[in-house]
């Protein structure tokens, strides 16, 4: 009979999200790098996602199920935005900006993470263009152009935080794109 499970699969992938996103260095790792910190083997992280590529396709559909798909309602849109952008692409620290876009350029290797970044982004963009598309922004005349250009904004803004070259908030970027359209 096999034991019961003591995490969630969630709980046990948010373990191990900490762990890959507050190491030291961006560079390659494996299993045996995470694992102790999740609190599993290397066996049981296997078991349980299968492989690496598993366990970062669990990763990722966690994150593309975690972005709404149409705004909360909770906030006024601009203070959504802001709280979003803040989450979705704010890096604590350098280390962990190079982690992030280490993991974005692994993710293009494997057809199906690339693809799992497609639906990802294009979740994304739909997401903040509907954020936009509420705020009274008269430059504004593509709501969607504005989308992705805000998106690739972020992450080009992750670049430079990891690469140390004046690294900002990302609310930030927000901010110089929200007065240019203003």
């Amino acid at each position: 009979m096999a034991r019961p499970r003591t995490l969630s699969d969630d709980e046990l992938l948010d373990r191990i999200d900490a762990a890959l996103s507050t190491r030291a260095d961006g560079g390659p790792w494996s299993l045996h790098d995470v694992a102790p910190a999740v609190g599993l083997s290397p066996a049981g992280l296997l078991k349980r996602f299968g492989s690496k590529d598993g366990l970062l396709h669990a990763l990722a559909r966690r994150w593309i199920a975690r972005i709404p798909v149409a705004p909360l309602g909770d906030l006024p849109a601009e203070r959504e935005l802001r709280a979003y952008v803040a989450e979705a692409f704010g890096a604590p620290s350098d280390a962990a900006a190079v982690y992030a876009l280490g993991e974005v350029l692994g993710d293009l290797r494997s057809p199906t993470l690339t693809a799992a970044l497609h639906e990802g982004w294009s979740a994304q963009v739909r997401y903040l263009e509907q954020l936009l598309e509420q705020l009274p922004l008269p430059r504004l005349r593509d709501p969607h152009g504005g989308a992705m250009l805000l998106l690739d904004a972020l992450h080009g803004a992750l670049f430079r935080h990891a690469a140390g070259l004046e690294p900002t908030p990302a609310t930030d970027t927000l901010d110089r794109f929200l007065e240019t359209w203003t």
